[in-house]
């Protein structure tokens, strides 16, 4: 079950009517807020594509094993913008008053994360967490991989590796691995039709030839 933002259309969707002004981003805090104080893990209902249907029960249970009180908004694809979220998690610390982690992404899983009243690496291991985001992969998957990583005893050497990998992955020249790796099944899978059409091509020759034979002796 979705948790639904009790927000103007312009917030939530980013296509208001024409008569609805947009929100500044006092009031926009000020309303998510008031949500997290009822509920502290918000989830858009304007994405149901890109969110699974048991979102909201997913991210509770991941940021549960954080050990400290989490506040959570997943916004709309409209608010994905990472300056902003960091600027909106620092106002609804603010206005909520209470330390934590907190989190703002995009059902993609684009956002970040800060703690407050704490000294885990947050910032750091939201970015690990995105450096090994699948193509696939949305806000669920992302805020789950977070979690394994900063509540990590090796925090630390988690976030280190997800680096390595990453540069590992994207070489400063050439193609990435990926790339090779992407490539490489591409050769594969066009070698593989054209090996096994040739042969299937001649079968279906020869099956015609043999069901009108005065057609191949004309030939």
């Amino acid at each position: 079950m979705f948790v639904t933002f009790a927000l103007a259309g312009s917030v939530l969707t980013g296509t208001a009517r024409a008569a609805a002004p947009s929100p500044t981003p006092a009031s926009l805090a000020d309303r998510l807020a008031r949500l997290l104080a009822e509920d502290p893990i918000q989830v858009t209902d304007h994405a149901p594509r890109a969110l699974p249907y048991d979102a909201h029960e997913r991210i509770r249970a991941a940021v549960a094993r954080l050990g400290v009180p989490a506040y959570v908004v997943v916004t709309p694809n409209s608010m994905a913008t990472s300056p902003r979220h960091r600027e909106l998690i620092a106002s609804l610390h603010d206005r909520l008053g209470k330390d934590g982690m907190y989190i703002i992404t995009d059902p993609s899983g684009y956002g970040t994360a800060r703690q407050f009243g704490g000294t885990l690496p947050a910032d750091r291991a939201w970015t690990a967490a995105s450096l090994q985001k699948g193509r696939d992969e949305g806000a669920v998957e992302q805020i789950a991989r977070f979690v394994d990583i900063v509540s990590a005893p090796d925090v630390q050497r988690r976030i280190e590796q997800a680096r390595e990998r990453a540069r590992e992955d994207r070489p400063s020249d050439g193609p990435s691995r990926s790339d090779i790796r992407d490539r490489k099944e591409m050769a594969a899978f066009a070698a593989g039709t054209a090996l096994t059409g040739v042969p299937l091509l001649v079968l279906l020759l020869r099956r015609r030839s043999r069901r009108n034979p005065a057609r191949a002796a004309r030939r």
